[in-house]
């Protein structure tokens, strides 16, 4: 039987976007949390993995998206290991709603136990594996596979910015979840070149719902390292939509992860609701001055 672990949040005003609702990344945030106070209670804390020169990364974040929170809103964060491998773990979250155990997310991490100092993936100990009791089981998230067209010839939207010395995470690499914050960014900068600022998004009947995220991290970034940001929408569907945002390092063009990204159209009351076209023929074509 699998170990779970629950962690309890409460949803504070600082961790809210311009809409009002938790932002996607302080989710994340919430996960890792939880995934770390889950190794210390099955024995295996920071301190005891840092005594052996061990640390841990994510490879892989798989997240699914179902329910907008607000401020005060009360979270439980369950989380489990469903499989071990030679220098891996793969870590389910399931965060749900306290009051009503509505689910809000659904996420999946594979994690990967490295050399602190070399950064080369080590054998995770026996014990380890044992003591954190994987399910061997997994659910689909639901992230892909719904019904939408593919798109090959949409605009690339470009950005670059630097890494602040305020988003490395103890092994001085850019923190894992960080990226998401740099992709949001790069999704409203590109709609505003395609002519749809911020504000007319919140001012209008309907908006954009994050659905999903799948994203793989190929190599780190230091501080102060610049990066580019590549985006553009991939596949259409009657309410739904996907973008890939690729971000390199800048100088020498090395792919850092890669993220696609489900978004869901709704209305004022959370209710899927047809895309409009003329917003995505504006993204499809970019910037209406190039």
């Amino acid at each position: 039987m699998a170990r779970t672990f629950v962690y309890p949040f409460s949803v504070r005003h600082d961790e809210l976007d311009s809409f009002g609702h938790l932002n996607n990344a302080v989710c994340i945030k919430y996960m890792q949390e939880a995934a770390i106070r889950a190794s210390t209670d099955a024995g295996y804390s920071l301190p005891w993995y840092a005594e052996r020169g061990g640390a841990w990364v994510v490879r892989r974040l798989e997240v699914r998206y179902y329910l907008q929170v607000r401020y005060g809103d009360k979270l439980d964060v369950t989380t489990w290991i469903s499989e071990c491998g030679r220098s891996t773990c793969t870590r389910e979250y399931d965060v749900t709603r306290t009051i009503d155990g509505a689910r809000v997310a659904r996420g999946r991490a594979l994690w990967v136990y490295i050399d602190s100092q070399k950064g080369r993936p080590l054998r995770l100990p026996e014990e380890v594996k044992i003591a954190l009791s994987p399910a061997n089981e997994k659910e689909d998230l639901g992230i892909h596979g719904y019904k939408a067209r593919a798109v090959e010839d949409c605009y690339r939207y470009r950005s670059r910015r630097r890494v602040q010395s305020y988003e490395l995470d103890p092994l001085g690499r850019a923190h894992h979840t960080v990226f998401f914050n740099w992709i949001e960014q790069a999704y409203y900068d590109a709609i505003r070149l395609a002519g749809h600022p911020l504000g007319e998004l919140q001012a209008g009947d309907w908006m954009v719902f994050q659905g999903g995220h799948d994203i793989e991290y190929f190599s780190p970034v230091r501080d102060n390292n610049e990066v580019e940001i590549v985006s553009w929408i991939c596949e259409v569907g009657k309410v739904r939509g996907a973008w890939i945002h690729e971000i390199y390092e800048a100088r020498g063009q090395t792919l850092l992860p890669r993220d696609y990204s489900l978004g869901v159209f709704v209305n004022a009351n959370g209710k899927p609701v047809a895309a409009p076209q003329a917003l995505i023929n504006d993204i499809l074509r970019g910037p209406k001055d190039r």
